[in-house]
């Protein structure tokens, strides 16, 4: 087993804490907040207190703006009155159109305004010292960012966690596919929050409905959708919205949707970022924390772990069906109260040493062998650098070869490929990764980390066979690891492709794959990061390009970032197919209009590795 101790820096962090300063804390429910066009949004004030009432003096804020109703979003993960408590007004209100507050609710495109007009409000409040940071995850740290675009001038810091940098290319889709699981179910959720349907029993019927009959919905064209929020009409525009402009358009660059192009108007203020590898949005984090530590004097940070979809599963040893061991458990309150006392309070608390601003989890080198609630030992440990990637990792090129091999030499033969028949009307299952949402509305079993084996519970499964076994997938791997490899940082495959299709996709995937053992016989192929490229858009995301049905093209898939150690004896492994259901959807290999397909066809797909065409996964080694 590899066990490494937690670096200094991060467990000082992790272990961060104080008595409070005060014994309790006032909560004034539904302050209505009015906006420069009148409307008003409901806003809890969490306040210092002594005695039962409002505590004297003036104190810095904590913003928090969500869409997902304050009263239940406060307790889950978030804990104002933890920093009411401790000196900090907690302030948390709801997005327009929700909750309590006034106005309709259009999604993300009024957040970056009602931000700003709420910063500034809070600095004019008597209980207010001027400072203002802001803190949340998944849509409220894009609250954050886009309040933060607006440029506002109180703003003192930022803990977004969880968040997206490019909604076009992060959450709404990825590579120029539509993140379809995601997409239909998020939008459902939204529109049985809206007033509509806070209003009418027959609107919450309706979508509820819908919800039961999810795995049936996502076998439908995307437009066919539509007609289930119809009694939601803002909830239906932005779904059409969302279909109708498949390229990265000034539809996409609006406020609220996109951050990576405007990091440059944000306040100079200090970042800590968070996310997971098996979270969605981890290429937002990332982006988010690049371009705000390259273009700002303020020290940005960056937490990185095996985690899924935000902070209550960074409050777990495990994912999926994976165990990352005690050190993968992180609770981000005490980070956060170390982050705001020091940049908020002014408190030296010597706990952030821009030389060790990033801290990443590698997992790996545990024993191997399953624990006791049945899920894989497969540990892990932190590392600490002073940008991300770490500046120590080096790419090793890893070519694929005819007959399934992934080595360091580049393939001698000419002439060779290999060709496997995508049909959209069977496609790929995913199973794990970054799934965002359960079939179960309850909890989140499929997500993160999972053996690439076919399961009942995963849509699209019609067998319990391994993924390998598909005729649609090409698996590459390397021999036997001789010693072991740790990776950190970006992943990235360049492919050599052709398609008889007037379109189609290409998708990656990569596996650490264990041997087999008596707890595993058939071995464990354990999934650490997947992704995927449209052809039409695989020299960018502004405009499609189809290519000619034939010829040989080069394609480049982002396939994000990761921390592993390839222990001795396993084999670092890379899938291809051209499709990752539900996840996005099965490209219908037609070149119609995404979403408004007619009909589906069988594309013959190619992946050339031969001399003159080679293809090749790159490694970021350390």
């Amino acid at each position: 087993m590899t066990v490494k101790p937690i670096p200094a820096s991060l467990e000082k962090l992790h272990g961060y804490s104080r008595g409070p300063d005060t014994s309790d804390y006032v909560l004034i429910r539904d302050v209505m907040v009015p906006m420069r066009d009148g409307v008003r949004l409901g806003t809890d004030l969490y306040l210092p207190a002594q005695d039962g009432r409002p505590a004297p003096g003036k104190f810095p804020a904590i913003l928090d703006r969500t869409p997902y109703d304050k009263v239940p979003r406060a307790p889950a993960a978030n804990d104002p009155e933890y920093f009411a408590r401790r000196g900090y007004v907690f302030v948390f209100q709801d997005s327009r159109g929700h909750g309590t507050s006034e106005g309709e609710f259009s999604i993300y495109v009024d957040e970056g305004r009602d931000g700003y007009d709420t910063v500034e409000w809070i600095a004019q409040q008597d209980w207010s010292n001027g400072d203002v940071a802001t803190s949340g995850y998944s849509y409220d740290a894009a609250t954050q960012n886009a309040l933060a675009r607006e440029a506002p001038p109180h703003l003192r810091a930022m803990f977004p966690a969880f968040g997206t940098s490019n909604y076009r290319n992060d959450c709404a889709g990825h590579g120029g596919a539509f993140r379809l699981a995601h997409n239909l179910n998020y939008t459902l959720v939204h529109a049985l929050s809206d007033h509509r349907a806070k209003t009418d029993p027959d609107v919450v019927a309706h979508i509820s409905d819908a919800w039961t009959k999810l795995r049936q919905w996502l076998t439908t064209p995307m437009s066919k959708h539509l007609r289930l929020f119809r009694e939601v009409p803002h909830a239906e525009e932005w779904y059409r919205a969302w279909l109708d402009h498949p390229d990265l358009d000034d539809y996409w660059k609006q406020n609220g949707y996109y951050f990576e192009g405007f990091h440059e108007s944000y306040p100079d203020v200090p970042g800590f970022l968070m996310g997971g590898y098996y979270d969605f949005l981890t290429l937002g984090t990332v982006r988010n924390y690049a371009g705000l530590s390259e273009l700002k004097d303020s020290p940005q940070f960056l937490l990185l772990g095996p985690w899924c979809h935000g902070p209550l599963n960074a409050r777990k040893t495990w994912q999926g069906v994976v165990d990352f061991g005690a050190d993968a458990y992180i609770d981000w309150t005490p980070i956060r109260l170390a982050f705001f006392d020091h940049f908020l309070k002014g408190m030296d608390t010597g706990l952030f040493d821009e030389e060790s601003s990033v801290h990443v989890f590698v997992g790996g080198g545990g024993s191997g062998r399953k624990d006791p609630q049945g899920r894989l030992d497969h540990g892990g440990y932190w590392i600490s650098a002073p940008s991300w990637p770490p500046p120590d990792s080096e790419t090793r090129e890893l070519y694929l070869h005819p007959g399934g091999g992934l080595r360091q030499a580049p393939p001698e033969a000419d002439g060779s490929g290999t060709t496997y028949a995508y049909d959209p009307a069977d496609p790929c299952p995913q199973v794990g990764g970054d799934y965002t949402y359960s079939f179960t509305r309850k909890d989140f079993p499929r997500m993160g980390a999972q053996d690439q084996v076919s399961h009942p519970d995963f849509p699209g499964c019609t067998d319990e066979l391994p993924l390998a076994a598909r005729p649609d997938v090409l698996v590459f791997e390397t021999d036997p690891l001789e010693e072991d490899v740790e990776v950190a940082g970006r992943l990235t495959v360049e492919l050599h492709v052709s398609t008889d299709a007037p379109d189609t996709d290409f998708t990656a995937k990569l596996i650490d794959q264990y041997p087999p053992s008596a707890d595993y016989p058939g071995g464990f192929a354990l999934i650490l990061q997947d992704s995927i490229v449209r052809l039409r858009y695989r020299n960018g995301l502004e405009k499609a390009d189809f290519a000619e049905p034939g010829s040989v093209v080069p394609v480049t898939i982002d396939l994000w970032m990761t921390g592993n150690r390839f222990v001795k004896g396993h084999r670092i492994r890379l899938d291809i197919s051209s499709s990752n259901y539900p996840t996005y959807d099965p490209n219908p290999n037609t070149g119609e209009p995404i979403g408004y397909h007619t009909h589906t066809r069988v594309a013959h797909n190619t992946v050339y590795h031969d001399a003159e065409r080679p293809s090749k996964l790159l490694l970021p080694v350390r």
